[in-house]
């Protein structure tokens, strides 16, 4: 008969574990993450249950400096484990207790337990998930408390809710369109006949880095919410090389030209050999009539769109750039992590073009999540902080994602302390 044993584990053998397990966490409790807070001088601990030799559980703890002496620890979205073995979850919780008693500078530890406590169809509750509530038992009589606190209030926390949108099989990229709301096909196919086009950028690349942080600075001036520098992006890259993804749309004046004038060449032709046969009596005529009527307003429709865009360019220079995007993979999840847009060019909807180009991806990569991450708890409230964010995603037909709360056990003196 195997023990269970409570061990430290390191970056390396986390990594190898998640290579070889196709099982979900989130980005904060992946071993490229460790390694790029280690990187970025900040202190770490992966907490492991084992049984022979075997990983059965993990957390990642990053130590939070509190006033100049003292530490709180938090795991953000874990520890990581199957919550339905009870057996496991009990043990595991009460060895951390355990582990940090011992450590005076620890004031409290924090844990996000990885599983949804309510489970949900698009903003709507379905029910209670069991899991969650022998967990929080489980917690509560190893002296764990629920704080009641999120990312929105304490940045140093994940964030509860989180918009994913699940990828089964029967999702393709030939019906992706058909699996999104009608306002999200609407509005990518007009970024496809407006001439928007999608890239992955070069963070490195100083032409590039250029464009990414003036649509982020562009954007954080207006939503008034501090987004991220180059500094951090290219650390992100550094760290986590292929999993990082940097995304522009754009639209290239010249090339949108040429391909319109190429359309409205290949209509032309179309309508006037519709014409040769309408005079011969070779068709219909009512019905060739109106076909004709309909080529003549459809090729007036690109001349103007043809006029727009040389304008544009006159104003603007011939390449426009839109919106930008990052992107993480993680596990089984494609996370949306960061996002931008320029103001001036709004109504070309960028960022639906990134979003479509990257489900794609998410797709052909065989992701089981496409993942909106963090949103506030309140989803129905126009008042709420981010409601106009999550109407946002909501476009593109996924669920809400309830995950237990942050719960806090407090050391010696911690429990004296009002920290």
């Amino acid at each position: 008969d195997f023990i269970m044993i409570f061990t430290e584990i390191s970056s390396e053998e986390l990594q190898q574990f998640q290579k070889e397990n196709n099982h979900r966490y989130y980005f904060s409790q992946s071993a490229e993450y460790n390694i790029m807070a280690n990187n970025n001088n900040l202190k770490t601990e992966i907490l492991a249950v084992k049984e022979n030799n075997k990983i059965l559980a993990y957390g990642i703890f990053i130590y939070f400096q509190y006033k100049k002496y003292f530490y709180k620890v938090t795991a953000q979205y874990g520890p990581i484990m199957d919550y339905s073995n009870s057996e496991l979850v009990s043990f595991y919780f009460n060895q951390l207790k355990k582990h940090y008693a011992k450590n005076l500078r620890v004031l409290c530890v924090r844990v996000n337990p990885f599983v949804n406590e309510k489970i949900y169809n698009d903003v709507e509750f379905i029910e209670e998930n069991k899991e969650a509530v022998k967990t929080n038992r489980i917690l509560n009589d190893l002296n764990y408390r629920a704080m009641n606190e999120d990312l929105f209030t304490n940045p140093t926390l994940a964030s509860r809710c989180v918009f994913s949108k699940p990828l089964d099989e029967n999702i393709t990229e030939s019906n992706l369109l058909k699996n999104v709301s009608q306002i999200a096909r609407y509005t990518i196919n007009r970024t496809m006949k407006e001439g928007v086009q999608v890239r992955e950028i070069d963070i490195f690349n100083e032409e590039d880095a250029r464009i990414f942080d003036e649509i982020n600075r562009d954007t954080e001036d207006r939503i008034d919410f501090e987004i991220r520098d180059n500094t951090y992006f290219k650390s992100l890259k550094n760290n986590i090389g292929d999993k990082a993804h940097y995304l522009v749309s754009y639209i290239d004046c010249d090339q949108f030209v040429e391909i319109t004038t190429n359309t409205i060449a290949n209509l032309e032709k179309e309508r006037d050999d519709l014409k040769e046969k309408l005079e011969q009596g070779k068709v219909n005529a009512k019905k060739a009539t109106n076909r004709l009527k309909e080529f003549d307003e459809n090729i007036a429709i690109w001349y103007k769109k043809i006029d727009k865009i040389k304008e544009l360019k006159a104003e603007n220079g011939n390449v426009i750039n839109l919106s930008c995007a990052t992107f993480i993979e993680s596990g089984q999840d494609l996370i949306y992590f960061t996002s931008g847009a320029m103001r001036k060019f709004h109504r070309y909807e960028g960022p639906y073009a990134i979003l479509f180009h990257m489900m794609k991806y998410a797709i052909k990569n065989n992701f089981k999540y496409f993942n909106f991450f963090g949103t506030s708890k309140d989803f129905h409230s126009e008042d709420a902080t981010d409601y106009g964010v999550l109407q946002f995603k909501r476009n593109f037909n996924g669920n809400i994602e309830y995950f237990m709360d942050n719960y806090e056990i407090r050391n010696a003196i911690g429990k004296i302390w009002k920290i």
